[in-house]
């Protein structure tokens, strides 16, 4: 294995004052904006130019998940920082029609690492990965099976690799990856139905879980965790 960068990522798990339900995907988009609104002079928390209101075009450093009724709240490099240092206890916010209080938050720092690996290592998708947009499946769905599934192949390594640039990581040899099993399904991201997949894969990566890829990665989408097991 060889080393490329160890990043500081913070995590900050988000409990309410009475419970919370909702479907996770909808409840990462009202956390999203509920915290961009909270912290509107952060352009880490919005992905938009606080002056110009323009949008940044950049991996986002921030990025929001919704577990079993909670929030949580992902910072990658510099945001790890300012996550940890922010004010959350009694922090009020709105969540769609309903107001909640931060009644506790759990914060933990840890040093990720990347590395290229000499065998490879196997990943699931805890939420699906966005790495469809509406052109590339339009050509997507008039391909055969086989060809549909080097396209698969082709877009994994291509998000992966984005993504980790986005991170100023540097993947310094040729990346190999590869599903093992997908499930498709029928996300919804910025008013667009896309198309998701979820599953495994395996690749000569090595990435930290909770590490995400693909479209979508501050809504929640595309985050991966870690499997017992090389190939």
């Amino acid at each position: 294995m060889f080393l490329l960068a160890t990043i500081p990522c913070a995590q900050v798990e988000l409990h309410w004052d009475h419970a919370v339900q909702g479907a996770a995907e909808i409840r990462t988009r009202q956390l999203r904006g509920a915290l961009g609104a909270a912290f509107n002079d952060d352009a880490f928390f919005h992905q938009h130019d606080p002056v110009t209101g323009k949008p940044l075009y950049r991996y986002p450093r921030i990025q929001y998940r919704w577990i079993n009724g909670y929030g949580v709240v992902v910072g990658w490099g510099e945001a790890a920082s300012r996550l940890l240092a922010l004010p959350w206890f009694d922090l009020l916010l709105r969540l769609g029609e309903e107001q909640v209080m931060v009644s506790d938050a759990a914060l933990t720092l840890t040093q990720s690492q990347f590395a290229a690996g000499d065998r490879l290592t196997n990943y699931q998708l805890k939420t699906p990965a966005l790495l469809f947009n509406q052109d590339n499946y339009r050509r997507y769905q008039t391909l055969t099976a086989q060809e549909q599934a080097v396209e698969q192949e082709r877009l994994l390594v291509a998000g992966l690799l984005t993504a980790m640039r986005g991170l100023d990581v540097t993947f310094n040899q040729r990346l190999y990856a590869a599903f093992l099993n997908t499930k498709k399904q029928t996300c919804h991201y910025k008013g667009e139905s896309l198309f998701g997949l979820s599953g495994t894969f395996v690749t000569n990566a090595v990435l930290p879980s909770g590490f995400a890829f693909g479209h979508g990665v501050s809504h929640g989408f595309g985050e991966l965790v870690t499997m017992n097991g090389s190939v």
